[in-house]
């Protein structure tokens, strides 16, 4: 079998195989001439010979080899599939990212902003405040030609106000679920928005956070409790919600983010507290959650906000207070410190309204008749206060705009000379940033100036300042005085406010180190440095001599140079390292003196 088998392919006998041999060979051969000779022809006309791609090797892909190009519809039509597709994928994984964000967030659930977001820059806002009614009422157009034909250029509008309610339409779940958004004042927040933003005017969302009787009734195991049981009222009988709910700051943020969504560039929280007369509130109520302390609490609500916040493209203040600056610590015992809360706002809001102080604040028995100057010691202290910080917030006051008379014993009218000196006075200051407060939205055109002409104001007030003066009206020589002062007098507030201290020291650790300071300076002779116009962004270098005793000894530095830096608007002053070694030397512990320390 095997021998018939190959039979059929090769003849058993080699003659008639022999016979066409050569005709055989070629046949082969011919084939592979005449290719050869093709190359050759080829190479010579071309300078290239074809290669035969091999059956099992990819080809290159269209316009992929060096030196191809695509033809430019092609490669228009290429981009575009890849834009479209590119596109497709991160719609794809937004609905993925929203889905996610429903289920965690839940009845708080507020859409992601758009990834294409208008432009926010900052604004020097000068504005008024308007309740959603005013908002909704024919009056609202008034308002908007003195914002428009003055020198305002932003508005303050609520969108929960101090009942609790918000003033708009909204999608939110748990607003809809507990009622807030019964009978909305505004019927289309997103088109006055926009025709705001079309007039160039600033707008600021008011959302009143931890004063929501409302919420509170509602939701009564979000709220204060009473010791004895059942929820906790203030002394006009309103209820308020517990700062220490977390349920309470997702509420807040929440709304926040859809104002953010609806055009507001900016979230301004007020009644960022706990209710006013601690003595009472602390003896009666407690705060169910509570494991720190009010301003802690205060001040990580803030910074939650600001990063819940971060991809909605607005900034973030709060109302404080005016007072808070004055005092120190949280000395009401309602959470508002001025260190825990400045560097977690882009503006600090301080209500400097002289109404609000009582008798003998800054030297007056009635601080509400001397506008100017009540606003002038306040703005000060908020100065001050900020001056210590590495990363303040902006200060942008609120101003009185209204008679205090039926609740202030020796109280002035306000009319427009009273509302204009408050402005100018912290125009004075450097602060050219304000907002008018009336609740009845009673605003007085003859207060303001025209369009356009505040912004020369402000340039008057900056070139009649003398040569290197800072917001407090200091010289650098002035600066160190004033700094010395201080120190002599255990004045810890002033020194603090302006010893450079690469911001090491804070509110709590500087009076640490001036609880041991043994010397005091009984003597200094200063030389007034050389100032540029206009100031200078540089230090500067203050020659002195200083002496100081210390437990009844008697030390003296001499050709002291101080360094003298402008920082957040005032000359703050760094000293020697041998005088500050010297504040907490003590002779009879042994120590060795400081260096350029002499002993008379």
């Amino acid at each position: 079998m095997r021998r018939m088998i190959l039979s059929g392919f090769f003849p058993l006998t080699a003659g008639p195989y022999l016979k066409t041999a050569p005709l055989f060979l070629l046949f082969l051969i011919l084939p592979a001439l005449l290719a050869g000779c093709l190359a050759y022809s080829l190479e010579k006309e071309h300078g290239a010979v074809p290669v035969v791609q091999p059956e099992n090797e990819e080809l290159p892909a269209a316009g992929g080899e060096e030196g191809v190009e695509l033809d430019p519809r092609e490669k228009e039509l290429e981009e575009r599939l890849t834009r479209e597709e590119q596109a497709r994928l991160a719609q794809e994984e937004r609905i993925k990212l929203e889905e996610r964000r429903k289920e965690e967030l839940g009845p708080f659930y507020v859409p992601l902003p758009f990834p294409e977001q208008k432009e926010n820059p900052p604004v020097k806002a000068r504005g008024i405040y308007l309740t959603g009614h005013t908002v909704g009422h024919p009056r609202y157009r008034e308002l908007l030609d003195l914002v428009e034909s003055t020198e305002l250029n932003a508005v303050v509008i609520d969108v929960k106000n101090d009942h609790g309610m918000v003033t708009y339409t909204t999608d939110i779940e748990i607003v809809k679920q507990v009622g807030a958004n019964r009978n909305v004042p505004i019927k289309d927040l997103q088109a006055v928005l926009e025709e705001l933003h079309s007039k160039n005017i600033y707008t600021i969302a008011r959302v009143v956070v931890f004063k929501d009787p409302y919420l509170a009734e509602q939701k009564p195991e979000w709220s204060i409790q009473r010791k004895g049981g059942g929820l906790w009222r203030d002394l006009k009988g309103v209820a308020w919600i517990n700062p220490y709910e977390r349920n309470v700051w997702e509420y807040n943020i929440a709304i926040s983010r859809e104002a953010a969504l609806q055009g507001f560039r900016e979230i301004q929280f007020d009644y960022i507290r706990f209710p006013e007369n601690a003595h009472i509130v602390d003896r009666e109520a407690y705060f169910p959650g509570q494991e720190i302390s009010k301003e802690e609490v205060i001040r990580e609500f803030l910074a939650y906000a600001r990063e819940q916040l971060k991809e909605y493209n607005v900034y973030l203040s709060a109302d404080v207070f005016g007072v808070i600056a004055t005092s120190w610590g949280d000395s009401d015992r309602i959470g508002q410190t001025w260190e825990e809360m400045s560097p977690h706002v882009d503006y600090i809001c301080p209500m400097v309204y002289p109404s609000h102080y009582g008798p003998g604040y800054f030297g007056f028995s009635v601080p509400d008749a001397h506008p100017g100057k009540t606003v002038e010691y306040a703005l000060s202290d908020a100065l001050k206060r900020n001056a210590t910080l590495s990363k303040p917030a902006v200060i942008r006051p609120w101003l009185q705009s209204f008679t205090a008379s039926s609740w202030v014993s020796g109280a002035i009218s306000y009319g427009p000379a009273e509302i204009r000196q408050q402005i100018e006075t912290a125009q004075k200051m450097g602060i050219d940033e304000y907002l008018l407060w009336n609740a009845n939205n009673r605003y007085q055109r003859e207060s303001l100036f025209p369009a356009g002409e505040a912004d020369h104001v402000m340039d008057k007030f900056f070139q009649a300042r003398a040569a290197g003066q800072d917001s407090l009206g200091r010289t650098p020589r002035q600066a160190v005085e004033v700094f010395l002062e201080a120190i002599r007098r255990r004045d810890w507030r002033e020194a603090f406010a302006l010893q450079v201290t690469d911001f090491t020291l804070d509110h709590r650790s500087y009076p640490e180190w001036k609880g041991k300071w043994t010397a005091r300076p009984t003597y200094y002779a200063i030389e007034p440095p050389e100032v540029p116009a206009g100031g200078s962004a540089d230090p500067l270098f203050v020659n002195l001599e200083v002496h100081l005793t210390s437990r009844g000894n008697e030390f003296k530095l001499v050709r002291e140079s101080w360094e003298v830096r402008m920082e957040n608007h005032l000359w703050r002053v760094r000293p020697s390292a041998a005088f500050v070694e010297l504040m907490t030397f003590d002779p009879g512990a042994g120590e060795e003196l400081p260096r350029l320390t002499h002993k008379p």
